[in-house]
């Protein structure tokens, strides 16, 4: 099968006669027709992450084409996408396409039936690859437990921060949700997807913002850095919930006193567990999200090293999410 295997810091081959995948007892085999980007491939390639050689690609979506004999829910033919779901990784159990086992920047991928979900007639497979993000989104919401008519900070308008987005603007009628964006590209989509305002990281902006429309009840960080941690326990209302969705792997320098006198809830979010997926599935089929504006561009599969190459080269973002188009 055709594959674009990650060898080693910085270094992607293409092979065009890579090992097929075979499948277990209570797997599902599923042909790849479309697979997202996201900044973790691109962390993992920059960085090496995990264990080389390894196929990544954890946004996947795809036909059935075989199913091990334990298997119920799917059968060949069905639409699919395949999403890692939450393990607990303190019982030293690890697993993921994609990340420690072969995701989808292939032909076939093998996974586990627990990891596949049924595409709904209304999205197409392309736009399937965009569930993954939303389930991160559905997760969030349940942690933080936001209610409906609050004051929304959204610090990152990339793929994920705009996903919050529009996640809120359907779902909880916010009284404002601002965007904290460096790109202006990124920016000026926030303001298209119907964000009140959208800023870049600079405190005086913000804070003359804030003093007028009232401060935030609600910050969502998915960019989770020393400086956004920062400027949230800053700016958040007396009594507001910073949740962070993003991932920073260092140590960082709390103001403990100023978090205990503003009486912030600080929560973390990783990842998403099936209840998170169907979820995610069940708010864009019932809201009618159009997936297809997250997806700026379509590469090839026998250009991904290129593609990644070039994302260590940019330095002003035109693009929201990139997806690898997969056999026919």
């Amino acid at each position: 099968m055709k594959a674009a295997v990650f060898e080693d810091i910085k270094k992607i081959v293409f092979h065009t006669e890579y090992p097929n995948p075979t499948i277990g007892p209570d797997d599902v085999l599923i042909q790849t027709k479309f697979c997202g980007i996201c900044g973790s491939d691109l962390h993992n390639f920059k960085f090496k992450m995990y264990q080389t050689p390894l196929i990544m690609g954890h946004e996947l979506s795809g036909v059935v084409k075989e199913t091990g004999k334990n298997v119920k829910g799917f059968k060949p033919g069905h639409n699919v996408c395949g999403i890692n779901v939450k393990l607990d990784i303190s019982g030293g159990k690890l697993g993921g396409l994609g990340i420690f086992e072969n995701g989808g920047f292939a032909e076939y991928v093998k996974a586990p039936e627990k990891y596949v979900f049924h595409v709904p007639t209304s999205i197409s497979l392309k736009e399937a690859i965009m569930i993954e993000s939303f389930a991160n989104i559905t997760r969030a919401m349940k942690l933080s437990q936001i209610t409906d008519n609050e004051k929304i900070l959204i610090i990152g308008g990339g793929n994920i921060g705009l996903c919050f987005l529009t996640t809120f603007l359907v779902n909880k009628s916010p009284e404002y949700v601002v965007v904290i964006e460096p790109q202006s590209f990124l920016r000026k989509k926030a303001l298209e997807f119907g964000a009140s305002d959208a800023f870049p990281p600079r405190k005086t902006k913000i804070k003359k913002y804030l003093k007028q429309q009232g401060s935030p009840t609600f910050i969502f960080d998915c960019v989770a850095n020393q400086d956004t941690i920062l400027l949230s326990i800053d700016v958040v209302e007396r009594g507001g919930t910073l949740l962070l969705e993003g991932i920073h792997k260092g140590t960082i320098e709390f103001p403990a006193f100023l978090i205990n006198s503003k009486e912030i809830s600080i929560k973390g979010c990783l990842g998403h567990d099936r209840e998170d997926i169907l979820r995610a599935i069940e708010l864009i089929k019932t809201n009618e999200i159009n997936l297809s504006k997250f997806i700026t561009n379509t590469v090839k599969l026998e250009n991904l090293q290129q593609v990644f190459t070039s994302y260590l080269e940019e330095e002003d973002r035109d693009f929201i999410k990139n997806v690898v188009e997969i056999g026919d």
